[in-house]
């Protein structure tokens, strides 16, 4: 699943549901990944209001990324 938002601070956002990872293609070009995240977190994110504020509320610091 890949979506592309509306939002200054993530550009794309790409989802592997097998593997609950969740990659974030920030506006400066920046790659975020984060392990275990469940699909319903990233449909919210997909369709929040501020994209940005709910990935600084409720992804960023919340989930481990891969190593």
């Amino acid at each position: 699943m890949q979506v592309e938002l509306k939002s200054r601070l993530i550009d794309t956002v790409s989802y592997d549901e097998d593997n609950q990872v969740l990659r974030l293609f920030l506006a400066n070009g920046t790659l975020r990944e984060f392990i275990g995240v469940p699909k319903p977190t990233v449909d919210l994110l997909a369709s929040a209001k501020s994209p940005g504020e709910f990935y600084m509320t409720n992804i960023r610091g919340k989930f481990p990324a891969p190593h």
